[in-house]
């Protein structure tokens, strides 16, 4: 999700590449962030019969018009006559909660259909372009005729919906872990204190992607020292998030009603993590409340922490197919150890903190050897202010 500007969309008439064509669907369909999931973020241009641009669109929110639909919309059967539309993702076989993409453009006069990815949905998978064919329309798969661009290009189709493509794979949650630490890695003092290590700029953007996640997750830690409000606070998005809070021993549960996280958020969209084998004693405690949280009772490994395998798997039964994890420090590294990270934003600022008397995010991530150090796939770098940003994938 680290893309936050889009590609300048052309005049009408430009000629245009197919490989500028896709660019700008890939640019086009992250302008559905914040607001299509579960579904992917899928883009989508036109291009007339001499390949010049007539339009674009993307997947706007959950249960609206998909991106073919919105590309199309405004234009005329002559318009559509002889055009070749560019897709991200395989156009849509089945009827869900919008009708099918491709009877949709196989109604329609157009001559050709590209398409970055095979949608994994086992609904469409191929069944999509087939309909095309079987109209005359062709229907094929993007490759750029450069290699090394094809390569990269492959990389970027499949990022703009890593969440949806990892939810139909492993049927699991997509995990993407946010921090933001000093010059020399530390992200708080011994004391807790760590606000605030990044600019504002840094904290707008973060903002933004806790919008583009199904869910924020945090440890006790984080609720303890900081009081968080935990929600979205960014000037070109209104939403409503979801919380999740990994408090084993339910130590916090007691001081719920008392919270920002409480005040700021409908509890039903506040979840607490806690131990199974607190069952008996937790339901007792949330009698005595007058407001609760969501409660996901979670199994333990041996010595007592949360198997945070299982909390995804119940989250993902919840309906959670995308997290951001944003800390505190023993809670990233306890991800990262466990290897249930798939993509990170490390944010780091021109500061040093000192290591002698400060914290890391990765305190409990022990590497033996130089082999088995941690990879970033596919890294791009941004800059918010004075800040520095690194991105990619870890799994």
């Amino acid at each position: 999700m680290e893309q936050i500007s889009s590609l300048t969309t052309p005049v009408r008439g430009t000629p245009m590449t197919v490989d500028a064509a896709m660019a700008l669907a890939i640019s086009e369909a992250y302008k559905g962030g914040p607001r299509v999931s579960p579904n992917p973020l899928v883009g989508c241009v036109v291009l007339d019969a001499q390949g010049g641009f007539i339009s674009a669109g993307h997947h706007e929110f959950y249960g609206g018009p998909h991106a073919e639909v919105n590309a199309v919309k405004n234009l005329s059967p002559e318009d559509l006559k002889g055009a070749h539309v560019i897709v991200t993702l395989e156009p849509c076989a089945h009827e869900g909660k919008t009708p099918s993409c491709a009877k949709m453009l196989a109604k329609l006069p157009i001559k050709r259909v590209t398409f970055g990815l095979i949608d994994p949905n086992p609904l469409v998978a191929g069944q999509g372009a087939e309909i095309l064919r079987q109209v005359g329309i062709e229907a094929d798969l993007y490759e750029a005729d450069d290699l090394k661009l094809d390569q990269e290009m492959r990389i970027k189709l499949e990022e703009v919906c890593e969440a949806f493509l990892w939810n139909f794979r492993q049927k699991k949650v997509f995990v993407a872990l946010k921090m933001a630490s000093s010059l020399d890695g530390q992200v708080a003092l011994r004391s807790g204190e760590s606000q605030w290590i990044t600019g504002s700029e840094s904290r707008e953007y973060v903002h933004y992607l806790r919008a583009c996640y199904d869910g924020l997750l945090v440890g006790k830690g984080t609720i303890e020292f900081d009081n968080p409000s935990l929600n979205i606070r960014h000037p070109q998005v209104e939403k409503k998030n979801k919380v999740v809070v990994i408090d084993g021993e339910a130590d916090l549960l007691e001081k719920y009603p008392d919270l920002k996280v409480s005040s700021m958020h409908d509890s039903q969209n506040v979840f607490w993590c806690v131990a199974e084998e607190l069952k008996e004693d937790v339901q007792k405690k949330m009698q005595r409340l007058s407001k609760v949280p969501q409660v996901v009772f979670v199994k333990t490994k041996v010595g007592g922490d949360l198997d945070l395998e299982d909390l995804l798997a119940q989250l993902y039964k919840l309906g959670f197919r995308s997290i951001l994890v944003e800390g505190g420090a023993l809670t990233a590294s306890s991800f990262v150890q466990s290897s249930l990270v798939n993509r990170i934003y490390m944010f780091q600022a021109p500061i040093i903190m000192g290591s002698g008397g400060s914290k890391s995010w990765t305190e409990t991530v022990r590497i033996e050897t130089m082999k088995d150090k941690i990879f970033i796939q596919h890294p791009s770098y941004k800059t918010f202010g004075n800040d520095f940003m690194i991105t990619g994938r870890i799994q």
